[in-house]
Formats: structure tokens, sequence, C-alpha cells
């Protein structure tokens, strides 16, 4: 067989994500005396250049990605034992890993894949990777490189902590250390202290193999890393002093100090429930309604730990009462974590004490999954008696309340791992979905938990997956698409209830909105992702504003600047945007149907000053604004 047959049909292998034929011409390649070498870098790697290439443009999806990058790693693991050595180049390790609270990995395995296929040795140290790892196996290997990643916005001041203990060790001046994540922006890698960041893989090797090339010659050398700790000392110093300082508690403090002299001079004109009960049927109100997405951070107000806030119903009922009061919020969406789910079905989860719970250990065998009873013990009966309370405690300052559960999706790839998932959804359907059709009955029960017992005021539903760059509107529609329009949506009628969704995504399935008549949609604009298909106030009011109502926008890493000038900056972009948003409900022919609020949790450890400026500008400038430009 021709070697260029043999190298294209690893191509192919590698599109189709068909470990079978990776494996069958990667010997085929050395029986006919091809260069394994050559073969990766041509056929292998080719193919994966191909697929990726494929889902930028849109015309491929993650499971897709990650089978091929199976069928990749297979065919490689017969070929690497035959490279010669004088065609293999010096190894360039990198170390790649979700850091610590994350056990996301969809994102990481693209970029290691995308990276292993462009010669660098990805040493992979999964997710949920203590903080000291990174530096401990950089040095041991000499790495050029750290790739990190998170998710949650709760979790990324775990990169910074992983950069300063380079710095201690004398040897961030050895490698490029790259994050990256949906939340992770370039300003927060440069305000940590990051060579770079990226927004896809295909970049993020670009980007690493560019930063990688500039490196030293002797970046090791005993004399550099010497040089690196002379130089990093006095920083590291200055900022061990300023961390042992709880700013998130100080502040509280000092909000809840100023609380009775400022918030009673707003003169407010509606309650929080008018407010936001009139904007939620684009009635006429006296300022837009705020719903900041501050939850885990509003235990300082208590004060609780996050441990407390997330497993004791009446820490948690607290919080929300808090939170609402101190930071004037017109609803709270009550988000604690999203392995509620997962802990009652068995998977484990780690509880830290000032971090958000995470699922740390997968459970193994689809079919052995058990539908559990509701009952005082389960996460799902402290999550329903905790908003209970809330919900009595709003009620009683006149605002509403807004609960959150996760949806049949997030909960089974909580339980199960979403590489697995997703790639399981491709190759066993049909697993997939019996396992899905048990996580969705459990939804049902929690609903009617919440519906019947809690009685909040709204129950948003977590919907992670209907995301564009995921999978297609279609491979969602087969699994949670038909599932949160034959069952969830119908449950929110028979409560007389409307449908709430909350969706981080980078790229939702806008036009799915409307399959499960979603009247309130809790959304995050990506401003560097608007060509993947996120979206701003001005199109989400435009095309879907008349029946339904938007709250996102603002980015919640900008909660973590406190000082004067991040404080003043906060105010300031709070106005534009409620210009900017009553502009567009006015041109659309709409006066109130939008709440200002984050797209994603404010992180946990965020000063709630930073909250204040956003929440009390909204009540002290709001009027006016709403007046000049709606009347």
């Amino acid at each position: 067989m021709a070697k260029e047959d043999i190298l294209n049909a690893l191509a192919d292998a590698v599109v189709e994500g068909d470990d079978d034929i990776a494996e069958e011409f990667a010997q085929k390649a050395l029986d006919e005396e091809v260069d394994a070498y050559e073969a990766i870098v041509d056929g292998l790697a080719k193919g994966m250049k191909i697929i990726s290439d494929m889902y930028e443009k849109g015309e491929a999806f993650v499971p897709s990605l990650l089978l091929a990058a199976d069928a990749m790693y297979a065919g490689m693991d017969i070929l690497i034992p035959y490279i010669n050595a004088d065609t293999s180049a010096e190894p360039r390790n990198v170390i790649i890993g979700t850091v610590e609270g994350d056990v996301h990995d969809i994102g990481k395995n693209l970029v290691k894949t995308m990276m292993t296929a462009a010669g660098f040795n990805m040493i992979d140290l999964g997710c949920d990777v203590p903080l000291d790892k990174f530096a401990e196996v950089a040095k041991e290997k000499r790495a050029t490189g750290i790739s990190m990643s998170t998710l949650m916005t709760t979790i990324m001041g775990g990169m910074e902590t992983v950069i300063e203990q380079l710095q201690e060790e004398g040897i961030r001046d050895s490698l490029v250390v790259m994050i990256g994540g949906a939340p992770v922006s370039r300003d927060f890698a440069d305000s940590i202290g990051a060579d770079g960041t990226a927004l896809d893989a295909s970049t993020a090797v670009e980007t690493m193999t560019s930063l990688t090339s500039e490196l030293p010659a002797d970046s090791w050398s005993e004399s550099s890393i010497a040089e690196s700790k002379m130089k990093y000392k006095e920083v590291l110093a200055q900022k061990g002093t300023r961390e042992k300082v709880d700013v998130g508690l100080i502040t509280a403090e000092a909000v809840i100090a100023e609380f009775d002299s400022v918030v009673p001079k707003l003169n407010e004109t509606m309650t929080k429930i008018e407010r936001f009960s009139a904007s939620f049927e684009d009635k006429k109100v006296d300022r837009l309604p705020i719903a900041t997405l501050a939850c885990g951070v509003s235990r300082k107000f208590v004060p609780c730990s996050y441990k407390e806030y997330s497993t004791s119903a009446e820490k948690y009922a607290e919080s929300a009462f808090t939170g609402i009061k101190y930071f004037n919020m017109d609803t709270f969406v009550r988000l604690t974590d999203l392995c509620v789910d997962a802990a009652d079905f068995g998977a484990t989860i780690r509880y830290p004490e000032e971090d958000t719970p995470a699922a740390i250990g997968h459970l193994e065998d689809y079919e052995k999954l058990e539908v559990p009873e509701i009952k005082e013990g389960t996460r799902a009966y402290n999550l329903i008696q905790g908003n209970k309370l809330a919900t009595e405690k709003a009620h009683s300052i006149d605002a509403p309340m807004t609960a959150l559960i996760e949806g049949p999706m997030v909960a089974l790839t909580q339980i199960m791992g979403a590489t697995r998932v997703l790639s399981d959804l491709r190759t066993n359907p049909d697993v997939v979905l019996k396992a899905l059709d048990k996580t969705t009955t459990y939804v049902e029960e929690i609903m009617k938990g919440m519906f019947e017992e809690a009685q909040p005021d709204n129950l948003c539903m977590v919907t992670l997956w209907t995301n564009n760059v995921i999978l297609s509107a279609d491979e969602y529609m087969k699994s949670e698409g038909q599932i949160m329009q034959n069952r969830i949506a119908p449950l929110y009628k028979q409560y007389n209830k409307p449908t709430v969704v909350h969706n981080c995504s980078d790229a939702p399935h806008w036009d799915l909105i409307n399959k499960w008549d979603t009247k309130y949609y809790s959304y995050t604009f990506y401003p560097d992702e608007v060509n993947k298909g996120s979206k701003d106030h001005k199109h989400l009011i435009s095309t879907y504003g008349k029946d339904t109502m938007f709250a996102g926008e603002v980015s919640p890493i900008l909660f973590l600047d406190n000082s004067p000038a991040g404080i003043e900056k906060m105010k300031a972009d709070t106005v534009t945007l409620q210009e900017s948003v009553l502009t567009a409900l006015k041109e659309n022919g709409m006066q109130s149907k939008y709440a200002i609020a984050t797209g994603c949790e404010v992180p946990p450890g965020a000063p709630c000053d930073s909250i204040t400026a956003q929440t009390y500008t909204v009540a002290e400038k709001g009027p006016e604004i709403y007046k000049n430009i709606i009347g």
C-alpha cells in the first residue's frame, strides 16, 4: 500500500473518530516501513487539524472532536515506541489541567489533543488539580509551559495562586503560563500575571508555540532560577500581607454599617416584588430591576462559610435574605453549586470550607443509576427546605425569591462526567438517553417539591448544554431538548409558573428559547466570541424580547476590583448599560422587560462594595435614566 494512502487513511480515521481503523493503519504504517514520526504528523495530526478546522467553522461539534482525539491517541500508542531518536525533537513538556474545584474537562482535553498534534509533550494532571501540583510537576519535568483552565468564575482565583507558587519556586520565568476557559479574558490573564489566553484550542496551540519560542535557552539554569526568586520576593511579600485580609467579610461589614444611612435615601417608589413583577410583564416601572448573581458572596453578611451556605438550609436562607437586603436586589437567584443531584445519585462530592462543592468521583455504570427518594438527608431535600425558608424571609421585605436547580443534562454530566456523556451520546445514545430519563425523573420530583413546598416566586433551571459550540441544535433536541419541551416546560405550566432558564454558555441555541415558552432567560455575553454566537442585549431584545425577559450582560470578574478606579468604572458602566438597555427596549416598543444582572456568579471571595457600586447605582440613577428615555 502506498505511503500516501496510509497517511490519508490515518487522517480519515481521526476525522471519523474510528479507533479501530486508526490502530489498523498505524500498524500498517509500521509494516510498510513508513516513518512513525511522519505517520503521526502527516497522518494522525493532519486528521486532527481537519476536524478542528471543521469545528471552528461550525461544521463539527464537541462529540466529534472527542472521538477524533480518542482515535488519534489510539494510533499514537502504536506509533510512538517506533519514533527514531534522531527525528524526535527535544521534548517540549507542557503541564495541563483544570484547577482545583472545577471538574469540567472538555475544553482542557481539546487543548491537550491539539497541542499533542502540534508536537508538544502534554502531561495531563486531569481536572480538580490541587494548586501546588502544577508547580511541583513543572519543576520535576522542567516544563516549557503550563496550561490551566476553568469554566467557573468561583474558582478563577486559583490560577493566580499557581502563578504565585511558580514565583516562589523561582521558576515563573522558566516557562510560559497560559490560562483558558469561557470566563477568562485577556484583561484577567494580564491582571494575574499569565502570559496568554486563547478563545479556542487552535489559537491556544498557536499562542503556546509563539510564546515558548521566545523562552531563553538557559531558562532552567540555576542562575536563572535564583535571579527569578529575587525578582519576585518583594512582590510576593506585599501580596502575602494583603491576602491575610478577608476582603469579602470586611467590605460586608462596611456595607452593613452604611446601609441605614444610604439605602433609605434612595427613595424607592415601588417594592421589589412590584418592580420585578411589572418588569416581567413589560409594564411601566420606576427603574429597571437589578438581579446580580452575587450568590455565595452574600454569605459574608451572615457570616458563614461556603460549606455552611451550601449544606445548611438555615444558613442558605439567611444568606439569601441578607443578600437581597444589603445588596438591594430586586430578586435573588440562589445558586450554591451544580452537584446537588450528583450527590443524591451517589457521586463523590468535596465540600471545601470556602469554595464551591465539586463532584470528584463519577459513577461508572449508566444502567445502575437509581432515582433517589427525596428525603431528609438528601441535598435536594435540603435545597427545598432552604428555599422555603429563603422565600419566607424574602417576602418579609417585599422581595421575590428565585430558586435554582440543575437541568437533567447538567445532572447527568455531573454524575458520569461530561466528556464521557458527550462521547457516549454519539456512540451509545440509547444508554445515555435511558440514564437521562432517570435524571429527568429526579429533576421533576425536585420541581414538584419546590412548587408545592418551598413555593419560590420563580424556579430557574440550568441548561448549560444547549450550546452551539458543544452540540448542534438537532443533537441537543434529540437529548435534553426534547425533554425540556415535552416534560419540563409542561410541568412549569401545570403549576402555573413561568419557564425560567439560566445558561452561561458562550453560544446558546437561541432559536430554541421559544420551544419551551421561556419567559425569563439568564444569559452571559462574551464580547470576544460574538463570531461564535454570543449575543448582547440589543440583539436579544430586538429578536426575542417581546416574549422573553432577559438578564445578564455584565462580566462577574469585574466585581473583583474594588479599587477607587474600579468602583467608579462599575458605576459608570452601570449607567451606560441602563441607558443602552432602555433605548433598545424603547426602539422595540417595550418599556421595562429586562433586568440588570451578571451572566455568571460573582466569585464568592469578591468584595461586597464592588457589588453595591452596581446595585446602588441602579437604584440611585435608574429612575432619572428611566424617566429621560421611557418617560
